[in-house]
């Protein structure tokens, strides 16, 4: 008997995982719908703001929001973040040696660009619904509480975008990079924590370990399509 409900849990997480991600499309589409861009700016800033001020506390509240209020900033922030990558590859030098070839090239490096930061968060966030069964979270919460751990590093590409002026801040740049990723890092390790409800520290540690470990064989597959998340 038991064999049989074990045989049938797969197949229950991958339908669960699917009306998710039905919702989750939808919620996009209703969150991008009317939006004053005033507004959201306004609302985005003083998310960041809060993140800067009290990051654990601010990534508490996201991980047991249920309501969903922080979905459309995480939206926001992600095509920040998409942008900002964007920007960093865009060779304008491409008008003074034109060639299909090497259009073609740089098109499919504009693609992965913008698909790298969304497959980051998703592939983490689907990592997450399948295997947190202590502390079951919806897609949107999952999306909204990962896109903030990566604000350090979304905060990075934009500051990042100096060396389209001057290659010389790259010495500056890199080191901000670097910082914000361990930052990053730190932020997932409490939201992982967060989102699995879990208060003894050694489970909490070994949760972290198992994600980052399947995440990082999820990255490893995804390489091959030249996509680096």
């Amino acid at each position: 008997m038991e064999e049989n409900e074990n045989k049938q849990e797969p197949s229950l997480n991958t339908e669960e995982l699917k009306n998710a991600t039905v919702d989750t499309v939808k919620q996009v589409k209703e969150s991008m719908k009317n939006v004053n861009v005033k507004e959201e700016a306004e609302a985005t800033k003083g998310f960041v703001m809060e993140m800067f001020k009290n990051p654990l506390e601010k990534i508490k509240e996201i991980a047991n929001d249920s309501e969903n209020k922080y979905f459309k900033t995480s939206i926001i922030l992600l095509i920040v973040w998409v942008a900002a990558t964007l920007i960093s590859v865009i060779d304008l030098g491409i008008f003074d040696y034109f060639t299909w070839t090497y259009f073609r090239t740089l098109l499919l490096a504009y693609i992965k660009a913008v698909f790298a930061p969304i497959l980051m968060i998703v592939a983490m966030s689907v990592i997450l619904f399948l295997m947190n069964k202590k502390s079951k979270k919806s897609l949107t919460t999952l999306i909204s509480t990962l896109t903030a751990t990566r604000i350090p590093i979304i905060f990075a590409n934009v500051i990042g975008l100096l060396t389209i002026i001057s290659s010389n801040i790259v010495k500056i740049t890199s080191k901000i990079s670097s910082l914000a990723s361990l930052i990053s890092t730190v932020l997932m390790y409490f939201a992982i924590r967060e989102l699995y409800g879990e208060e003894d520290e050694k489970q909490a540690f070994k949760n972290f370990v198992i994600i980052e470990a399947i995440y990082l064989l999820v990255s490893l597959v995804i390489s091959y399509l030249g996509i680096y998340i």
